[in-house]
C-alpha cells in the first residue's frame, strides 16, 4: 500500500511575496548552507565576490557547512536594492541554501505518512491560515512511496482526530471546546501510560460529545473562576522570555507589540493583566465580530501542523498547556495592540499571531520556557490551566 501525503489547502495556496513581506526572512534568519551548495556559491563568477565575506564556515556537518554573515542591518548581503535574492536570480532555486529552499515549508512523516505545512512565523502564511476562506481544505493522496515505517500510536491518532471533533463539530466556544479537549486528553495520557485501555478512549469521546450538547460543558467552564494574579505572572514571565530570545525585538514591526504592551503598565510600572482583559471584554470582542472564528482556525492549524498532541519530550497534558499559553498571549497581544491603535485591522492581527511565533515555532528553549513557568506557577492542573482563558 502506498504512503499518503496530506495536505492542507493552505500549503497549496502559499507563494512567497518577496520584496512585498512585511518581516522578510532575509532579515535576521540563522540562514545555513550545506557543504554542496556552499561551494556551488563560492565557484559562481557572479557570487564569488560577495561569497567570500557573506559565507562563514562552519564545518558543523554535510548539511550544515556554512552560515550566513548578516549585514549591519540584519539583511542577508545576497540581497539586491530591489531586496530580491542574488543567488537565485544568478544560479538558480538548486543554488540556494537548505534554509532558503524549504522556508517555511515543514514536512514531517508520522507513521508512512507525510503531513506536509507552513509556519505561521511568516507573515504570508498568517494572512492565509486566518483569513483566506479556503485554508482548510485537506487533501490525502497517493505519494508514489512504499516506505515501511511503523505506524503511529492508536491513542495518539485518535485523541488527534477527536480534538479535532471537539474543536469543530462540538458546539462550543473556542473557549468552552478547551475544556473538552483537555478532559480528552487526561484520558490519553491515562491510555498513553497503559492507566487505561484505548477503548476508554472512545467512551470518553463520546462522554463529551454528549456533555456538550446538553451544555455540560459550557456549565462547568462558567464555574471555573477568574483569577487575575496566575494570569499577570504567567504574562509577563512570557513576554519577558520573548523579548529576550525573539531575534528581531529591536525591529519595528515586534517593538510596536512591546510599546503596545508597556503602555499599559500601571502606576507601580506594572503590566496591568486587568487592563488587558477589560479592552479585550470592552472593544476587541466587538471588533473581532466579522473574525469570529480567528481562534478556531489558529488551534486547527496548530493541531495539524503539530499532530497534536505529539511531542518528543513532552506529554500530551504539557502540549495541551502549552497551546493554551499561545492562545492567552495572543489575545493579550491583540488587545495592546488595540488599545495602541484604536482598532484592529487585518495586517495588526497578522502582526500578533506572526511575531509570536518567530520564537514560539524555531526556539526550543522558548517552549521549555513555557513548561517551567506553567510549573512555577501552579498551572498544571486543567482547572488552573482553562482559568487563562477567562477574562472576567
Amino acid at each position: 500500500m502506498e504512503n499518503l501525503t496530506i495536505k492542507p489547502s493552505y500549503v497549496s495556496l502559499f507563494s512567497c511575496i518577496g520584496p512585498k513581506c512585511a518581516d522578510s526572512c532575509c532579515n535576521d534568519w540563522m540562514i545555513t548552507f550545506d557543504k554542496q551548495s556552499y561551494k556551488k556559491t563560492l565557484k559562481n563568477k557572479y557570487l564569488a565576490d560577495v561569497a567570500k565575506f557573506a559565507l562563514y564556515e562552519t564545518k558543523d556537518s554535510e548539511s550544515s557547512w556554512a552560515i550566513v554573515n548578516l549585514d549591519k542591518n540584519g539583511a542577508c548581503p545576497f540581497l539586491t536594492p530591489q531586496k530580491l535574492c542574488n543567488i537565485h536570480a544568478k544560479a538558480g532555486e538548486k543554488a540556494l541554501s537548505h534554509t532558503c529552499k524549504t522556508y517555511p515549508k515543514r514536512d514531517q512523516f508520522i507513521g508512512p505518512d507525510k503531513y506536509q505545512s507552513l509556519y505561521l512565523s511568516c507573515p504570508e502564511v498568517a494572512r492565509i491560515v486566518l483569513f483566506d476562506d479556503n485554508a482548510f481544505q485537506f487533501s490525502a493522496n497517493a505519494s508514489g512511496n512504499k516506505t515501511v515505517n511503523p505506524p503511529s500510536p492508536e491513542w495518539l491518532e485518535k485523541t488527534y482526530e477527536y480534538s479535532l471533533d471537539l474543536l469543530l463539530n462540538s458546539g462550543l466556544n473556542w473557549q468552552e471546546s478547551f475544556l473538552a479537549i483537555g478532559l480528552l486528553v487526561k484520558t490519553s495520557d491515562e491510555v498513553r501510560t497503559n492507566k487505561a485501555n484505548i477503548e476508554q478512549l472512545e467512551v470518553r469521546y463520546n462522554q463529551l460529545l454528549s456533555m456538550s450538547k446538553m451544555g455540560m460543558i459550557s456549565e462547568q467552564f462558567n464555574t471555573i473562576p477568574y483569577t487575575s494574579l496566575p494570569q499577570k505572572h504567567t504574562f509577563v514571565a512570557i513576554h519577558d522570555a520573548l523579548c529576550t530570545m525573539h531575534s528581531r525585538s529591536t525591529r519595528p514591526r515586534f517593538e510596536s507589540i512591546n510599546n503596545a504592551i508597556t503602555a499599559l503598565c500601571n502606576e507601580q510600572n506594572d503590566y496591568s493583566i486587568e487592563g488587558i482583559n477589560g479592552i479585550w471584554n470592552t472593544e476587541v470582542e466587538t471588533q473581532l465580530t466579522d473574525h469570529s472564528e480567528l481562534f478556531t482556525k489558529f488551534i486547527l492549524y496548530s493541531m495539524f501542523h503539530n499532530h497534536f498532541p505529539m511531542h518528543a519530550e513532552h506529554d500530551p497534558e504539557q502540549v495541551f498547556q502549552q497551546l493554551i499559553i499561545d492562545c492567552f498571549m495572543i489575545r493579550c497581544y491583540l488587545a495592546a495592540t488595540y488599545a495602541a491603535e484604536k482598532q484592529l485591522t487585518e495586517e495588526n492581527i497578522i502582526k500578533c499571531f506572526q511575531v509570536y511565533h518567530v520564537v514560539r515555532q524555531h526556539k526550543p528553549k522558548f517552549i521549555e520556557r513555557i513548561k517551567n513557568i506553567l510549573s512555577e506557577y501552579g498551572l498544571t492542573s486543567l482547572p488552573s490551566a482553562i482559568s487563562l482563558l477567562k477574562t472576567q
